[in-house]
């Protein structure tokens, strides 16, 4: 059976709690959080069923829990496993705000969770970060709400823009 998903149903809990999903079979497809904005992904759930994702909507991105698949018998949710992140955890809204702006100058993605930044394992980053005072650890978390430094839906991973850093670090459009 090779079912091809289109759209997001909706969330594992909402779908629960509006008794959508009651005595289902539960599936899941596990996605690396870097295969989360991927508009066509081919896999094989835990189940063993054939899965195609065929995401056409601009800036669709997949989340934990993630219902893509639902009907009298069966329930496929996305499964974000988690991965190797470094955390920091800012206290003032001055040292959040110097951390993103930092980190996103360096074209890294960053995630946030609660008042948490979570970024992918990276040691020089790491070493780096520690440097500048942001005590970052290092964990097993799952990556899911990534901030997105651009209003254009849709320009994922892979974005680029023009501008050059002078001397003093100011950027020049």
């Amino acid at each position: 059976m090779n079912i091809i998903i289109q759209t997001i149903i909706g969330n594992l809990q909402t779908l629960t709690q509006e008794k959508q999903i009651t005595t289902q079979m539960l599936d899941t497809v596990c996605l690396q959080w870097f295969e989360a904005d991927r508009r066509i992904i081919r896999t094989t759930t835990a189940g063993g069923r054939e899965i195609a994702f065929r995401l056409l909507k601009e800036g669709q991105r997949l989340h934990h829990d993630d219902v893509v698949y639902l009907d009298k018998q069966l329930v496929i949710a996305v499964q974000i496993e988690p991965s190797d992140v470094m955390v920091l955890a800012p206290q003032t809204l001055p040292e959040m705000a110097r951390a993103c702006y930092e980190i996103g100058n360096k074209h890294t993605p960053l995630f946030l969770d609660g008042n948490e930044l979570l970024l992918p394992f990276d040691k020089p980053l790491f070493e780096w970060l520690q440097a500048a005072g942001f005590a970052p650890t290092r964990q097993q978390r799952r990556l899911s709400e990534q901030l997105r430094a651009n209003s254009a839906p849709g320009i994922g991973a892979g974005h680029s823009h023009s501008h050059s850093h002078d001397i003093t670090g100011h950027h020049h459009h």
